[in-house]
């Protein structure tokens, strides 16, 4: 039996993924399904919310409450520094758990974005096979299945 030999090949199309790869989840053709620029706004939709719905109001809460905790003798002022320390702490604390509690909002936005996608080859339960593979493409996949397929002689 003859072994095809496609290192050469695989150095000139580095795009190409290996034939010990599943070469069905790589369609280079494919990439025109993805609305990058949809991606993109949800992101930059996602980051601005988080920041002015959830961070900021949080941090500054959490500041507040701080700061009158101090004043009122519950917690204990630095010598040095006076309630700066404990103020910042509170403040950075809130603005994480601030965008922490975005999070869920922005699954839900990238998830009703997928199932509008549902039909363009978007998600992870789609059917990944490319309708529009390249010849070379074809001719990997096919030699991918057809090594895939024979019993090994061991």
């Amino acid at each position: 039996m003859a072994s095809v030999s496609t290192h050469g090949n695989q150095e000139k199309d580095h795009h190409l993924p290996s034939l010990g790869k599943k070469s069905l989840l790589f369609c280079p053709k494919s990439k025109m399904h993805i609305h990058k620029g949809e991606i993109a706004k949800i992101i930059r939709e996602c980051q601005e919310e988080s920041f002015w719905k959830r961070a900021l109001p949080f941090s500054l809460i959490s500041m507040l409450v701080t700061q009158g905790l101090v004043h009122q003798g519950y917690l204990s002022a630095n010598p040095r520094f006076g309630s700066l320390p404990k103020v910042a702490l509170a403040g950075l604390i809130g603005f994480g758990l601030g965008k922490a509690s975005y999070i869920g909002v922005c699954q839900r936005k990238f998830h009703s974005f997928e199932d509008q996608l549902r039909g363009a080859g978007f998600g992870p339960e789609h059917n990944r096979h490319c309708l529009l593979t390249c010849e070379k493409c074809k001719t990997r996949r096919v030699l991918s299945e057809k090594g895939d397929s024979q019993p090994s002689a061991s």
